[in-house]
């Protein structure tokens, strides 16, 4: 039983689900390959995540602007310029399709959805397909791809995407994949150890892997306002962030880290910008969550619908994420209220649940490839 799933890494959520995906179909002896779309011909990936990383960082303005004419030029009734320009690359795609011999192909990504179902509809493409929206909202030109099933975080979601002319019976509320990880619960004592908190509080704010975000400016204000209480700056790979967040007295500053779920576990509060993977991790671990200035667009809707939905708090100045964190630091019925959100609203057995899907698809198939050879 083989499964490719065709990722890219424009924000590295979709490449987080995918992993998470793989890292249960390999733990059930499925052979899971995780394969970069933009790369399957002439390598394109890298340079489509520089754009991505320098839009979303330098010009966040510019970049909400063009998500919100992405959302007005959005529609299931015509294909826009961007499902065109993901069939450009359909032919290699299909040759590592051929090549690897998939039972099924899962989609975490919009572009690969477009290629997909491009080699469906011109090349005959006959292998069982589904997509995993990794954000908590619809995000525009999903409509346009044809795939099986679609993966969504909750009803709420799959509701929003049928009103933007999905296909409603085709949507699977099974959640956003997170790697095992993060159903382990460390030891307070012990996580805290490894970070060297003394304190008896502690908040942490993150700005993912880019350190997106005020995190120095947050970082600052919290040690003002709450000089009894351990703050952590992590600052992923921005090393500008990081210069500047290690200047500020009482304040722990860290780089990247591949141990953020030992961190979780560690604090009382978490800041972090509302990608759909960071999210859904911090909600797997049920954590006190305060989403802090998304980047414009998809993080926005994130944020409000998350918001919406009970799971965690929204802000999007320095002092509203202050504020926040000293109100849900102090105010346990708050952080209670959070936590039954998160339960009612956030799977935490996503990558489970998508795997298990998967391997039924492929034995699916299998089974009618079998009846056609003895025919």
């Amino acid at each position: 039983m083989r499964v490719l799933i065709f990722s890219t890494n424009t924000g590295q959520g979709h490449n987080g689900a995918s992993n998470a995906v793989k890292e249960y179909l390999t733990g059930q002896g499925v052979d899971a390959l995780v394969l970069d779309v933009l790369d399957t011909g002439r390598k394109k990936s890298e340079t489509v995540s520089k754009l991505y990383d320098a839009a979303v960082t330098r010009v966040p303005g510019f970049f909400g602007g063009v998500y919100a004419f992405a959302e007005w030029l959005s529609s299931s009734k015509r294909h826009s310029p961007v499902y065109w320009a993901n069939s450009w690359y359909a032919g290699s795609l299909y040759r590592a399709i051929t090549l690897n011999a998939p039972d099924v192909i899962v989609c975490p990504h919009m572009f690969s959805a477009h290629a997909v179902t491009w080699l469906k509809k011109k090349r005959g493409l006959n292998i069982p397909t589904v997509g995993i929206i990794t954000d908590y909202t619809w995000s525009p030109f999903w409509e346009e791809s044809a795939l099986d099933y679609y993966i969504v975080p909750n009803e709420v979601v799959a509701d929003e995407c049928a009103k933007r002319g999905m296909d409603r019976e085709k949507m699977l509320p099974l959640g956003i994949p997170v790697s095992a990880k993060y159903n382990m619960k460390s030891l307070r004592e012990s996580a805290r150890a490894k970070f060297g908190i003394t304190k008896e509080k502690a908040i942490a704010i993150m700005g993912g892997s880019m350190g997106y975000g005020k995190i120095p400016q947050i970082a600052l204000e919290l040690a003002v306002r709450l000089p009894d209480v351990q703050i952590l700056a992590v600052c992923g790979n921005n090393q500008a962030t990081y210069e500047k967040a290690k200047e500020i007295p009482g304040v722990m500053t860290l780089g990247f880290i591949d141990n953020v779920d030992v961190l979780m576990d560690a604090v009382d509060v978490l800041l972090t910008k509302p990608g759909g993977l960071s999210a859904t991790e911090a909600i797997t671990k049920r954590a006190p969550l305060i989403l802090t200035l998304p980047i414009p667009g998809g993080e926005e809707r994130n944020a409000d619908m998350l918001a919406k939905m009970g799971m965690a708090i929204t802000t999007k100045t320095v002092e509203e994420s202050v504020n926040a964190a000293c109100e849900l630091l102090q105010n346990r019925e708050l952080r209670n209220n959070m936590k039954a959100a998160q339960i009612k609203f956030g799977s935490i057995t996503a990558a489970k649940d998508i795997g298990d899907l998967i391997m039924e698809m492929a034995m699916s198939r299998q089974e009618v490839k079998e009846e056609v050879l003895v025919c």
